[in-house]
């Protein structure tokens, strides 16, 4: 089968000319406008694209941006009678594979359509060597296989190579930072900076400035100007994480770099460009907070344009013995241990609780089993007290008691570790900050617990 190189020009003796030239070698459908080819690409997009640069209505730059934004990655060839090196420089900046100038030499040509056709060939072979790694290795640590996760991946497969904002939805402790990097991962802008913030983890004093950036003297204590998360990630993909916590002084101005790419640094009147890819996630019912009026609706429309719903581990139970044995993996050589299997009656209870924490939880459950275990498996009594099921499905012991003295332990251990600061300790504990203050309230670890 030929491959199809589509030529846009508003001249027909010039559309006449290419298809001439190209028609022994290549399928070459002709448009006379951008608009005319967007509406066929949507059906049946080329495998190399010639367009002119200037022409009435839509031009070639700009047609190049939308058949970017619309996840058509054909090679673009971008020709002139008008050539200039401002010209050339915007057009490779915009992606253009290469810049020709009118008249069109048939043989320079037919060479570089040629090229752009071999490029194709070499990125769908390495499409699909990438396809069968996947089917033997999840992207980026994700883990599982059952319907639930399939469908997931299969849906990260589709939009990854677009530019289009993705939401993530799910419960704490579910692995939504990695779904964002397996998209990241898949994505045209993979060899990019992939930056991510936890904005329930950032004070909304300094919520601004990290997203944005500030100039010198923009607030006491500015004494040097900084880049923000937005500039850090130029080029690459921002997840945007607990994106509900965005105070809503700050989501207009998120929405104007979803409208038009741009955004001001603290104490600068200069709009600075953002060509960065934004993932936002949440664990909380953003609908919910639209309908009260705490989260802007246009906002959640531009960030909701591809929803991935990450299933809670309780969905997928057929998956936790291949959670279990790659955090066994994961963490056995790391703590100086062997990598024990779980033995029948531990991967039994394992199966059976409901893991409120998800994979997070689960994962703390096999390092800590793998601290105590003293035999040549994982065997129940390693496993934390609220997991440890009897045979009559009553929990072993003084349930309560113990699950008490444990999270009361592991609260204390965490927030020492956070130096204090309840949001990071909710953070890595996979808590809202509002639930962590009650358990820590709770277990007299705080005394002041701030209103809702």
């Amino acid at each position: 089968m030929k491959p199809r190189v589509a030529v846009i020009d508003d001249l027909e003796p010039a559309r006449q000319v290419m298809a001439r030239v190209l028609g022994h070698e290549f399928t070459v459908p002709v448009y006379d406008s951008v608009t005319a080819a967007l509406a066929a690409f949507e059906a049946d997009p080329p495998d190399v694209i010639i367009t002119d640069l200037r022409m009435p209505g839509i031009d070639g730059l700009t047609g190049l941006r939308l058949f970017r934004d619309k996840g058509i990655d054909a090679p673009v060839i971008v020709m002139t009678a008008y050539a200039s090196v401002e010209t050339a420089v915007e057009a490779m900046k915009a992606g253009a594979f290469e810049y020709l100038r009118k008249p069109i030499d048939p043989e320079a040509l037919e060479l570089l359509v040629r090229r752009a056709a071999e490029h194709v060939g070499l990125r769908k072979e390495n499409a699909r060597l990438r396809r069968e790694l996947q089917g033997a290795r999840s992207p980026q640590g994700i883990v599982g296989k059952s319907p639930p996760m399939l469908q997931m991946l299969e849906v990260i497969e589709r939009v990854a190579p677009t530019d289009v904002p993705v939401l993530i939805e799910g419960e704490s402790g579910t692995g939504k930072d990695l779904v964002a990097r397996a998209i990241h991962a898949q994505s045209r802008r993979a060899a990019k900076p992939y930056v991510a913030l936890n904005m329930a983890a950032v004070p909304e004093s300094l919520a601004e400035s990290e997203l944005f950036g500030h100039e010198k003297g923009a607030f006491s204590g500015a004494a040097v100007a900084r880049h923000g998360f937005f500039a850090e990630a130029e080029g690459g993909t921002f997840f945007l994480d607990e994106i509900g916590a965005l105070s809503s002084a700050l989501q207009p101005k998120l929405l104007r770099v979803l409208q038009d790419g741009e955004y001001i640094p603290v104490g600068s009147r200069q709009a600075r460009k953002a060509d960065v890819r934004i993932v936002c996630a949440t664990n909380e019912d953003l609908k919910a907070k639209v309908a009260s009026g705490a989260f802007r609706e246009d906002l959640y429309y531009r960030i909701h344009v591809m929803p991935v719903r990450l299933p809670a581990l309780r969905q997928r139970r057929e998956d936790i013995p291949l959670l279990v044995d790659h955090f066994v993996s994961k963490h056995a050589q790391r703590l100086n241990r062997p990598p024990l299997p779980a033995s029948p009656e531990a991967l039994r209870a394992l199966l059976d609780y409901r893991w409120p924490g998800n994979v997070r939880e689960l994962e703390n459950a096999i390092e800590r089993a793998l601290l105590l275990a003293k035999g040549d498996s994982l065997r129940v009594e390693d496993l934390p007290p609220e997991v440890r099921v009897a045979e009559n499905g009553v929990p072993e012991g003084s349930y309560r008691r113990e699950r008490d003295e444990w999270e009361r332990h592991y609260l204390e251990q965490t927030l020492r570790e956070a130096g204090g600061s309840v949001a990071k300790a909710a953070e890595v504990a996979g808590l809202h900050r509002s639930t962590l203050y009650e358990k820590l309230a709770r277990h007299g670890l705080v005394t002041d617990v701030p209103s809702p």
